[in-house]
């Protein structure tokens, strides 16, 4: 058996526990403090969305979702480990890049009104050929990462809540039309983003960094 079919079967079986799976992880990206627990978020993220896209679209094509997930979180990590190499110990801690996020218990009260929302209006949405448990999927992943980008506006944190609205949008490109051009734009966007958004991170530590040495007195 064929790592595609192995792929393609799980994929089958865990429907329902993918999309459950992606709303936790969606949700945790917004509320998490810690940049660890929300890259692995995202990663998590990324595997489920290619176990639902590989119900619309051939297997192949939707590893491809997991893959670029992957290489996007590898981007993130060395960025984040990167800027710990240099000297952040002297900067206070609400300075330091990537920071904790603050007021964890906001953005979680957020996140359960997005939710109460969510289940109000999820049976009065109606998206053509897209079966109820993916109209779940990306109604759900679209409030987390517009919710997301209203809440954070360090880097990293509004970049993983832009490439959720990405994903969920191309669940829903994909399971309206199955064209091979939708998957090859996706996945350059997504991989392109995570590019910009890794740059964002480091550049954002430095001037924080550059900042606080220019305030110095000497």
């Amino acid at each position: 058996m064929s790592l595609a079919d192995l792929f393609h079967q799980l994929s089958l079986l865990i429907g329902l526990p993918a999309v459950a799976l992606a709303g936790g992880a969606a949700a945790i990206i917004v509320i998490a403090r810690d940049w660890r627990l929300a890259l692995f978020a995202y990663a998590v993220l990324s595997v489920m969305l290619a176990l639902l896209l590989s119900q619309v679209i051939p297997t192949e094509w939707a590893l491809l979702q997991a893959i670029v997930g992957g290489l996007n979180a590898v981007m993130f990590y060395l960025s984040a480990r990167q800027l710990r190499g240099l000297a952040f110990r002297a900067l206070p801690w609400e300075a330091r890049w990537p920071q904790m996020a603050s007021l964890s218990s906001f953005r979680l009260l957020a996140v359960g009104l997005a939710a109460v929302t969510f289940f109000a209006v999820r049976d009065d949405v109606t998206l053509p050929v897209v079966g109820p448990l993916f109209r779940d999927a990306i109604l759900w992943l679209g409030l987390a990462a517009l919710l997301g980008l209203a809440l954070h506006e360090e880097p990293l944190h509004a970049g993983l809540s832009l490439l959720t609205f990405l994903g969920g949008f191309q669940l829903l490109l994909l399971s309206l039309s199955q064209r091979r051009v939708f998957v090859t734009l996706g996945m350059t966007g997504q991989l392109a983003l995570g590019l910009a958004i890794s740059y964002l991170v480091i550049s954002r530590g430095l001037a924080a960094l550059d900042n606080d040495q220019a305030g110095r007195p000497t």
